[in-house]
Protein backbone atom coordinates (compact mmCIF):
# COMPACT_ATOMS: atom_id res chain seq x y z
CA UNK A 1 0.00 0.00 0.00
CA UNK A 2 1.08 3.48 -1.00
CA UNK A 3 1.62 5.48 1.98
CA UNK A 4 0.80 8.99 1.33
CA UNK A 5 1.84 12.08 3.22
CA UNK A 6 -0.95 14.29 3.96
CA UNK A 7 -0.77 17.88 3.29
CA UNK A 8 -3.69 20.03 5.77
CA UNK A 9 -2.82 23.49 4.64
CA UNK A 10 -5.58 24.64 3.37
CA UNK A 11 -4.85 26.38 0.37
CA UNK A 12 -6.84 26.83 -3.58
CA UNK A 13 -3.46 27.40 -5.32
CA UNK A 14 -3.69 24.25 -7.41
CA UNK A 15 -2.57 23.80 -10.97
CA UNK A 16 -4.63 20.56 -12.69
CA UNK A 17 -2.20 18.77 -14.71
CA UNK A 18 -4.79 15.51 -15.56
CA UNK A 19 -7.41 13.51 -13.79
CA UNK A 20 -7.66 13.38 -10.03
CA UNK A 21 -3.79 15.11 -10.37
CA UNK A 22 -2.89 18.93 -9.12
CA UNK A 23 0.12 20.39 -8.81
CA UNK A 24 1.48 22.92 -6.54
CA UNK A 25 5.05 24.55 -5.39
CA UNK A 26 6.52 21.64 -7.61
CA UNK A 27 4.95 18.67 -6.10
CA UNK A 28 2.02 16.96 -7.73
CA UNK A 29 -1.12 16.17 -4.99
CA UNK A 30 -3.54 13.92 -5.91
CA UNK A 31 -7.36 14.78 -4.99
CA UNK A 32 -8.65 10.69 -3.42
CA UNK A 33 -11.20 9.90 -0.78
CA UNK A 34 -10.26 8.95 2.06
CA UNK A 35 -12.54 7.45 4.65
CA UNK A 36 -15.39 8.77 3.07
CA UNK A 37 -14.04 12.37 2.81
CA UNK A 38 -12.39 14.03 0.07
CA UNK A 39 -8.64 15.49 0.97
CA UNK A 40 -5.43 15.70 -0.57
CA UNK A 41 -2.38 13.47 -0.59
CA UNK A 42 1.03 14.06 -1.66
CA UNK A 43 2.71 11.74 -4.22
CA UNK A 44 5.91 12.66 -3.06
CA UNK A 45 6.99 13.70 -6.97
CA UNK A 46 7.08 16.41 -9.51
CA UNK A 47 6.67 13.70 -12.42
CA UNK A 48 3.29 13.37 -13.75
CA UNK A 49 4.01 9.53 -15.10
CA UNK A 50 5.12 8.91 -11.74
CA UNK A 51 2.22 10.30 -10.11
CA UNK A 52 -0.41 8.53 -12.55
CA UNK A 53 0.98 5.26 -11.03
CA UNK A 54 0.81 6.09 -7.89
CA UNK A 55 -2.38 7.32 -7.72
CA UNK A 56 -4.12 4.39 -9.90
CA UNK A 57 -2.06 1.92 -7.39
CA UNK A 58 -3.96 3.93 -4.42
CA UNK A 59 -7.10 2.98 -6.23
CA UNK A 60 -6.47 -0.41 -6.60
CA UNK A 61 -5.88 -0.62 -2.75
CA UNK A 62 -8.76 1.09 -2.22
CA UNK A 63 -10.36 -1.47 -4.34
CA UNK A 64 -9.04 -4.50 -2.37
CA UNK A 65 -9.73 -3.28 0.93
CA UNK A 66 -13.68 -2.65 -0.19
CA UNK A 67 -13.71 -6.25 -0.58
CA UNK A 68 -11.72 -7.40 2.46
CA UNK A 69 -9.02 -8.29 0.55
CA UNK A 70 -5.31 -6.98 1.93
CA UNK A 71 -3.18 -5.37 -0.53
CA UNK A 72 0.46 -6.63 -0.44
CA UNK A 73 2.20 -3.83 0.76
CA UNK A 74 -0.26 -3.26 4.03
CA UNK A 75 0.45 -7.13 4.65
CA UNK A 76 3.81 -6.66 4.90
CA UNK A 77 3.76 -3.72 7.46
CA UNK A 78 1.57 -5.98 9.21
CA UNK A 79 3.35 -8.97 9.49
CA UNK A 80 6.79 -6.46 10.26
CA UNK A 81 5.11 -4.90 13.63
CA UNK A 82 7.08 -5.64 16.71
CA UNK A 83 6.13 -6.92 20.31
CA UNK A 84 7.76 -3.34 21.29
CA UNK A 85 5.66 -1.41 18.99
CA UNK A 86 1.84 -2.91 20.08
CA UNK A 87 3.16 -2.51 23.35
CA UNK A 88 3.91 0.92 23.21
CA UNK A 89 0.62 1.45 21.72
CA UNK A 90 -1.29 -0.17 24.06
CA UNK A 91 -0.06 2.36 26.96
CA UNK A 92 -0.05 5.39 24.70
CA UNK A 93 -4.26 4.38 24.40
CA UNK A 94 -4.27 4.16 28.09
CA UNK A 95 -4.44 0.26 28.91
CA UNK A 96 -8.08 0.06 27.53
CA UNK A 97 -10.34 -2.78 28.10
CA UNK A 98 -12.29 -5.27 25.86
CA UNK A 99 -14.83 -2.85 25.73
CA UNK A 100 -12.57 0.10 25.61
CA UNK A 101 -12.88 1.13 29.26
CA UNK A 102 -10.49 2.46 30.91
CA UNK A 103 -8.84 0.30 33.34
CA UNK A 104 -8.57 0.71 37.54
CA UNK A 105 -5.37 2.84 38.12
CA UNK A 106 -4.25 -0.39 39.98
CA UNK A 107 -4.94 -2.24 37.30
CA UNK A 108 -3.36 -0.15 34.86
CA UNK A 109 0.15 0.57 36.85
CA UNK A 110 0.52 -3.67 37.02
CA UNK A 111 -0.30 -4.04 33.48
CA UNK A 112 2.70 -1.59 33.21
CA UNK A 113 5.38 -3.33 35.23
CA UNK A 114 4.17 -6.76 33.88
CA UNK A 115 4.81 -5.60 30.07
CA UNK A 116 8.08 -3.65 30.94
CA UNK A 117 9.26 -7.70 31.72
CA UNK A 118 7.60 -9.06 28.98
CA UNK A 119 9.19 -6.28 26.36
CA UNK A 120 12.77 -7.01 27.69
CA UNK A 121 12.03 -11.11 26.51
CA UNK A 122 9.60 -10.38 23.01
CA UNK A 123 10.58 -6.93 22.10
CA UNK A 124 11.99 -7.07 19.32
CA UNK A 125 10.09 -9.91 17.78
CA UNK A 126 7.58 -9.55 15.33
CA UNK A 127 3.92 -9.24 16.81
CA UNK A 128 2.82 -11.92 13.74
CA UNK A 129 5.36 -14.60 14.58
CA UNK A 130 4.61 -15.14 17.78
CA UNK A 131 3.85 -18.77 19.19
CA UNK A 132 2.79 -21.07 22.22
CA UNK A 133 6.27 -22.05 21.82
CA UNK A 134 7.46 -18.93 22.62
CA UNK A 135 5.48 -18.31 25.37
CA UNK A 136 6.77 -21.88 26.74
CA UNK A 137 10.24 -20.28 26.32
CA UNK A 138 9.32 -17.04 28.42
CA UNK A 139 8.05 -19.47 30.50
CA UNK A 140 11.40 -21.11 31.43
CA UNK A 141 13.21 -17.81 30.56
CA UNK A 142 11.26 -16.25 34.11
CA UNK A 143 11.68 -19.41 35.88
CA UNK A 144 15.32 -19.60 35.64
CA UNK A 145 15.94 -15.49 36.70
CA UNK A 146 16.29 -14.78 33.21
CA UNK A 147 14.70 -11.28 34.02
CA UNK A 148 17.39 -8.71 35.60
CA UNK A 149 16.66 -4.95 36.73
CA UNK A 150 18.58 -2.28 37.98
CA UNK A 151 18.22 -1.28 41.55
CA UNK A 152 20.34 1.30 42.52
CA UNK A 153 24.22 0.53 41.12
CA UNK A 154 23.46 -3.07 42.33
CA UNK A 155 22.02 -6.06 39.31
CA UNK A 156 19.19 -7.78 40.20
CA UNK A 157 17.37 -11.05 38.85
CA UNK A 158 14.21 -12.42 39.45
CA UNK A 159 12.47 -15.57 39.25
CA UNK A 160 8.18 -16.14 38.18
CA UNK A 161 5.97 -19.00 38.78
CA UNK A 162 3.58 -20.00 36.33
CA UNK A 163 0.85 -17.72 38.04
CA UNK A 164 2.74 -14.50 37.80
CA UNK A 165 4.13 -15.67 34.01
CA UNK A 166 0.34 -16.27 33.23
CA UNK A 167 -0.78 -12.46 34.17
CA UNK A 168 2.73 -11.06 32.52
CA UNK A 169 1.08 -13.06 29.29
CA UNK A 170 -2.41 -12.26 29.43
CA UNK A 171 -1.28 -8.06 29.77
CA UNK A 172 1.18 -9.07 26.55
CA UNK A 173 -2.49 -10.54 24.81
CA UNK A 174 -4.53 -7.48 25.61
CA UNK A 175 -1.89 -5.30 23.32
CA UNK A 176 -2.21 -8.03 20.76
CA UNK A 177 -6.06 -7.16 21.37
CA UNK A 178 -5.65 -3.83 21.29
CA UNK A 179 -3.74 -3.80 17.82
CA UNK A 180 -5.57 -6.17 15.81
CA UNK A 181 -9.03 -4.08 16.74
CA UNK A 182 -6.84 -1.02 15.32
CA UNK A 183 -6.27 -2.86 12.11
CA UNK A 184 -2.35 -2.94 13.08
CA UNK A 185 -2.58 -6.77 13.17
CA UNK A 186 -4.07 -9.25 11.25
CA UNK A 187 -5.16 -11.51 14.17
CA UNK A 188 -3.72 -12.35 17.90
CA UNK A 189 -1.12 -14.95 17.81
CA UNK A 190 -1.79 -15.58 21.54
CA UNK A 191 -5.70 -15.74 21.57
CA UNK A 192 -7.05 -18.92 23.80
CA UNK A 193 -4.02 -19.20 24.94
CA UNK A 194 -3.92 -22.19 27.71
CA UNK A 195 -2.94 -21.00 31.00
CA UNK A 196 0.13 -22.73 32.77
CA UNK A 197 -1.22 -22.57 36.36
CA UNK A 198 -3.52 -24.92 37.49
CA UNK A 199 -6.49 -23.49 40.10
CA UNK A 200 -5.73 -26.56 42.74
CA UNK A 201 -2.11 -25.25 43.19
CA UNK A 202 -3.47 -21.60 44.00
CA UNK A 203 -2.78 -20.71 47.72
CA UNK A 204 -5.50 -18.28 48.86
CA UNK A 205 -5.71 -16.50 51.39
CA UNK A 206 -7.87 -18.33 53.93
CA UNK A 207 -4.49 -20.42 54.10
CA UNK A 208 -2.44 -17.76 55.12
CA UNK A 209 -4.60 -16.59 57.57
CA UNK A 210 -4.10 -16.71 61.63
CA UNK A 211 -6.02 -18.50 64.33
CA UNK A 212 -7.18 -15.95 67.39
CA UNK A 213 -3.93 -17.19 69.54
CA UNK A 214 -1.69 -16.90 66.39
CA UNK A 215 -2.89 -13.49 66.04
CA UNK A 216 -2.12 -12.35 69.91
CA UNK A 217 1.16 -14.14 69.77
CA UNK A 218 2.35 -11.92 66.87
CA UNK A 219 1.33 -9.14 67.76
CA UNK A 220 2.92 -8.94 71.09
CA UNK A 221 6.17 -10.66 69.09
CA UNK A 222 6.12 -7.10 67.17
CA UNK A 223 5.80 -4.94 70.32
CA UNK A 224 8.85 -6.44 71.99
CA UNK A 225 11.20 -6.31 68.18
CA UNK A 226 9.88 -2.62 68.49
CA UNK A 227 7.61 -2.93 65.05
CA UNK A 228 4.65 -1.33 67.56
CA UNK A 229 3.47 0.56 63.52
CA UNK A 230 3.18 -2.65 61.83
CA UNK A 231 1.72 -4.56 64.61
CA UNK A 232 -0.30 -1.63 64.86
CA UNK A 233 -1.55 -2.34 60.92
CA UNK A 234 -1.07 -6.18 61.41
CA UNK A 235 -4.07 -6.08 64.03
CA UNK A 236 -6.17 -2.80 62.38
CA UNK A 237 -6.31 -5.50 58.76
CA UNK A 238 -7.60 -8.42 61.19
CA UNK A 239 -10.41 -6.03 62.46
CA UNK A 240 -11.44 -4.11 59.60
CA UNK A 241 -10.99 -6.86 56.84
CA UNK A 242 -9.39 -4.39 54.69
CA UNK A 243 -6.49 -4.67 51.87
CA UNK A 244 -3.00 -3.28 52.52
CA UNK A 245 -3.31 -0.69 50.10
CA UNK A 246 -6.69 0.13 51.40
CA UNK A 247 -5.59 0.54 54.88
CA UNK A 248 -1.77 2.18 54.12
CA UNK A 249 -2.93 5.59 53.21
CA UNK A 250 -5.56 5.90 55.82
CA UNK A 251 -5.11 9.47 58.29
CA UNK A 252 -6.98 10.17 61.46
CA UNK A 253 -9.70 12.12 59.51
CA UNK A 254 -11.19 9.15 57.94
CA UNK A 255 -11.64 8.21 61.62
CA UNK A 256 -15.62 9.13 62.54
CA UNK A 257 -15.67 8.30 66.69
CA UNK A 258 -18.92 9.41 66.64
CA UNK A 259 -20.35 7.37 64.39
CA UNK A 260 -17.87 4.90 64.98
CA UNK A 261 -17.16 4.40 61.26
CA UNK A 262 -13.82 4.50 59.22
CA UNK A 263 -13.88 6.11 56.23
CA UNK A 264 -11.75 4.24 53.23
CA UNK A 265 -11.64 4.20 49.61
CA UNK A 266 -12.20 0.80 48.15
CA UNK A 267 -10.05 -0.95 45.46
CA UNK A 268 -11.06 -3.45 42.62
CA UNK A 269 -14.66 -1.37 42.64
CA UNK A 270 -15.52 -2.19 45.84
CA UNK A 271 -18.70 -0.97 47.74
CA UNK A 272 -19.92 0.01 50.80
CA UNK A 273 -16.93 3.21 51.37
CA UNK A 274 -16.17 2.63 55.38
CA UNK A 275 -16.17 0.13 58.09
CA UNK A 276 -17.42 -0.07 61.40
CA UNK A 277 -15.24 0.36 64.28
CA UNK A 278 -15.83 -2.88 66.34
CA UNK A 279 -15.00 -2.87 70.22
CA UNK A 280 -11.51 -4.75 69.57
CA UNK A 281 -10.64 -1.30 67.01
CA UNK A 282 -11.70 0.76 69.30
CA UNK A 283 -9.68 -0.61 72.02
CA UNK A 284 -6.75 -0.70 69.22
CA UNK A 285 -7.27 2.85 67.62
CA UNK A 286 -7.46 4.71 71.16
CA UNK A 287 -3.74 3.31 71.87
CA UNK A 288 -2.78 4.58 68.10
CA UNK A 289 -4.11 7.81 68.84
CA UNK A 290 -2.54 8.14 72.19
CA UNK A 291 1.15 7.14 70.78
CA UNK A 292 0.27 9.23 67.30
CA UNK A 293 3.07 11.80 65.75
CA UNK A 294 1.93 11.71 62.47
CA UNK A 295 -1.41 12.40 60.54
CA UNK A 296 -1.19 8.88 58.90
CA UNK A 297 -2.37 6.21 61.12
CA UNK A 298 0.56 4.10 59.95
CA UNK A 299 3.46 6.45 59.60
CA UNK A 300 6.94 5.61 58.23
CA UNK A 301 9.94 5.43 60.69
CA UNK A 302 11.63 7.01 57.88
CA UNK A 303 9.53 9.42 56.56
CA UNK A 304 6.47 10.01 58.72
CA UNK A 305 4.08 11.93 56.53
CA UNK A 306 4.34 9.18 54.11
CA UNK A 307 2.72 5.50 55.00
CA UNK A 308 4.37 2.63 55.81
CA UNK A 309 6.14 0.46 53.16
CA UNK A 310 3.61 -2.55 52.19
CA UNK A 311 6.83 -4.26 51.57
CA UNK A 312 7.75 -3.56 55.14
CA UNK A 313 4.96 -5.02 56.42
CA UNK A 314 4.82 -7.80 54.40
CA UNK A 315 7.87 -9.07 55.17
CA UNK A 316 8.25 -8.15 58.92
CA UNK A 317 5.05 -10.30 58.84
CA UNK A 318 6.91 -13.19 57.58
CA UNK A 319 9.88 -13.10 59.68
CA UNK A 320 7.72 -13.16 62.78
CA UNK A 321 5.69 -15.92 61.71
CA UNK A 322 9.29 -17.75 60.76
CA UNK A 323 10.68 -16.92 64.06
CA UNK A 324 7.88 -18.55 65.64
CA UNK A 325 7.44 -21.33 63.38
CA UNK A 326 4.20 -21.01 63.39
CA UNK A 327 2.09 -20.87 59.90
CA UNK A 328 2.56 -18.30 57.04
CA UNK A 329 0.37 -15.69 58.04
CA UNK A 330 0.22 -12.29 55.20
CA UNK A 331 -1.39 -9.18 55.06
CA UNK A 332 -4.15 -10.51 52.79
CA UNK A 333 -4.80 -13.49 55.13
CA UNK A 334 -6.04 -11.09 57.79
CA UNK A 335 -8.53 -10.36 55.46
CA UNK A 336 -9.84 -14.01 55.31
CA UNK A 337 -9.44 -13.98 59.46
CA UNK A 338 -12.06 -11.16 59.63
CA UNK A 339 -13.96 -12.85 57.53
CA UNK A 340 -13.45 -16.54 59.25
CA UNK A 341 -14.81 -14.31 62.74
CA UNK A 342 -17.78 -12.78 60.85
CA UNK A 343 -19.05 -16.51 59.91
CA UNK A 344 -18.37 -18.38 63.30
CA UNK A 345 -20.32 -15.53 65.06
CA UNK A 346 -23.69 -15.71 62.75
CA UNK A 347 -23.39 -13.30 60.13
CA UNK A 348 -24.05 -14.28 56.54
CA UNK A 349 -22.16 -14.30 53.44
CA UNK A 350 -24.05 -11.74 51.65
CA UNK A 351 -23.30 -9.34 54.74
CA UNK A 352 -19.39 -10.22 55.31
CA UNK A 353 -19.10 -9.41 51.69
CA UNK A 354 -20.99 -6.28 52.31
CA UNK A 355 -19.15 -5.49 55.04
CA UNK A 356 -15.66 -6.36 53.47
CA UNK A 357 -16.66 -4.09 50.51
CA UNK A 358 -16.46 -6.96 47.75
CA UNK A 359 -18.82 -6.47 45.42
CA UNK A 360 -19.05 -10.19 43.84
CA UNK A 361 -21.19 -10.98 46.61
CA UNK A 362 -21.09 -14.46 48.65
CA UNK A 363 -20.09 -16.65 45.91
CA UNK A 364 -16.49 -15.42 46.83
CA UNK A 365 -16.15 -15.46 50.66
CA UNK A 366 -17.41 -19.83 50.22
CA UNK A 367 -14.90 -20.39 47.27
CA UNK A 368 -12.01 -17.78 48.71
CA UNK A 369 -12.11 -16.15 52.00
CA UNK A 370 -13.87 -18.11 53.99
CA UNK A 371 -12.41 -20.84 56.33
CA UNK A 372 -14.29 -23.00 58.69
CA UNK A 373 -11.60 -24.20 61.94
CA UNK A 374 -12.09 -27.58 63.08
CA UNK A 375 -12.84 -26.60 66.74
CA UNK A 376 -15.78 -24.44 65.19
CA UNK A 377 -16.67 -27.23 63.09
CA UNK A 378 -16.94 -29.99 65.83
CA UNK A 379 -19.40 -27.42 67.87
CA UNK A 380 -20.80 -27.20 65.48
CA UNK A 381 -21.47 -30.97 64.45
CA UNK A 382 -22.46 -31.22 68.38
CA UNK A 383 -25.63 -29.39 67.70
CA UNK A 384 -27.31 -31.87 65.01
CA UNK A 385 -30.01 -34.06 66.42
CA UNK A 386 -30.21 -37.30 64.64
CA UNK A 387 -33.11 -38.64 66.85
CA UNK A 388 -35.11 -35.96 68.77
CA UNK A 389 -36.66 -38.03 71.58
CA UNK A 390 -35.04 -41.35 71.84
CA UNK A 391 -36.37 -42.97 74.68
CA UNK A 392 -40.32 -42.12 73.44
CA UNK A 393 -39.73 -43.68 70.69
CA UNK A 394 -38.08 -46.64 72.05
CA UNK A 395 -40.99 -46.79 74.77
CA UNK A 396 -43.75 -46.84 71.96
CA UNK A 397 -44.59 -50.83 70.75
CA UNK A 398 -44.60 -51.93 67.23
CA UNK A 399 -47.10 -51.72 64.80
CA UNK A 400 -48.75 -54.85 63.95
CA UNK A 401 -49.71 -54.92 59.95
CA UNK A 402 -53.27 -55.87 60.78
CA UNK A 403 -53.47 -52.97 62.69
CA UNK A 404 -55.03 -49.44 60.71
CA UNK A 405 -52.75 -47.05 59.32
CA UNK A 406 -53.76 -43.43 59.44
CA UNK A 407 -52.80 -41.69 56.66
CA UNK A 408 -53.07 -37.83 55.29
CA UNK A 409 -56.17 -36.46 56.19
CA UNK A 410 -59.77 -38.38 57.07
CA UNK A 411 -58.74 -41.16 55.23
CA UNK A 412 -58.03 -44.31 57.01
CA UNK A 413 -55.93 -47.38 54.59
CA UNK A 414 -57.07 -51.30 55.66
CA UNK A 415 -54.73 -53.78 55.79
CA UNK A 416 -54.98 -55.60 52.13
CA UNK A 417 -55.32 -59.03 52.92
CA UNK A 418 -52.24 -61.19 51.18
CA UNK A 419 -52.75 -62.99 48.10
CA UNK A 420 -52.90 -66.42 48.05
CA UNK A 421 -51.72 -68.21 45.22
Amino acid sequence: MIAFKQDTTETRRFDRIGPGLYRRNGTIYARVWDEGKRTWRSTDTNDPDTARKVLKQWHKDTVLKEHGIMPKVAALELKSVTVEAVIENYIKAGFPDRKMRTKAPTTAAMERKNLVRVKSYFGPMRAATLTLKDCDKYRDWRASGGYKWKAGENDRKSRAGTRLVDIELQALTNALALAVRQAKLKNNPLAGRTRYHREEDTRHCRECAPTVAQLQTIETTLREKGYSVIADCVMFLAFSGLRINEALPLDWEAVDWSNELIHVVREKRGVNPWVPILPEMKQLLTAMRARSNSHLLFPSCRDVSRPVPYVSVAQTLAGVCKDLETRHVTPHGLRSFFVTQGRESGLSDAEIAALIGDKSGPAIIARTYGDVRSEHLLAQAKRIKLLFNRAQHDSQPAKSDTQKTQVAGNKTLEPVAACSS
